[in-house]
């Protein structure tokens, strides 16, 4: 891209009230975001009060792939960013999208977590690998396309879970993606809640699974979403 693309921020929340006023306030300084889209999936903690101040606020029925595509299809911005309530842009990522060739379709960042510790660092760095290697990209890595080439692939598809994979992968096979250097600053909530142990090998299962061809039906139900 040869001039800055105008973007459109869209943040999927679910009972986020603790998460979403540090983002979005995040966000504020940021003055070239075309506008951001919150789309609530029903939550009933007071997220939505909070998104309305200022925000773009839609409703759409619960799941990460149905409220990115709801979001996507109020957006008007040449670029969409899919940001998770709980992470943070890096300072310079207008610059290091401004940078991107004409010829990339999207990509995503590489990621940090916001607990200290080697385990975090090294969990970081595996993920940063993984995502190099093979362009599948995860949700927590704020993944970005290029509208036309969103609406070229259909979107996220209809998934419970590991959407963000699977689009990854048609985004992939509809042109050139890029990891940027980020990186984006993501939560360890999950992993402090469940166990770091236990919550890594939950995600590793899970990815075996889905590969041996277990739905994405099946593999929720092994998710749990406690916050």
């Amino acid at each position: 891209m040869t001039q800055h693309p105008s973007v459109s921020i869209i943040i999927t929340a679910y009972n986020e009230a603790k998460t979403l006023p540090g983002t979005l306030d995040h966000l504020r300084q940021f003055k070239t975001i075309t506008e951001i889209i919150v789309v609530d999936g029903g939550s009933n903690d007071g997220t939505t009060a909070l998104a309305a101040e200022g925000f773009k606020l839609i409703q759409s029925a619960r799941g990460r792939a149905n409220q990115m595509n709801a979001g996507a299809a109020q957006a008007s911005g040449e670029l969409l960013l899919f940001l998770h309530s709980d992470t943070r842009l890096p300072g310079d990522w207008e610059q290091q999208i401004k940078k991107l060739d004409t010829g990339n379709v999207g990509g995503a960042f590489k990621v940090k977590f916001d607990a200290p510790g080697l385990f975090f660092a090294l969990a970081a760095i595996g993920s940063n690998c993984r995502a190099a290697m093979t362009g599948i990209y995860f949700g927590d890595q704020a993944i970005f396309a290029r509208r036309d080439s969103f609406n070229r692939i259909g979107g996220f598809p209809p998934l419970e879970i590991l959407e963000d994979w699977e689009f990854s992968r048609k985004l992939r096979q509809a042109g050139k993606t890029v990891l940027l250097p980020g990186p984006v600053i993501t939560s360890a909530r999950r992993w402090l809640i469940y166990g770091k142990w236990r919550t890594a090998w939950l995600m590793h299962k899970i990815k075996l699974f889905y590969l041996l061809g277990v739905s994405p039906a099946e593999l929720k139900k092994m998710y749990t979403d406690k916050r």
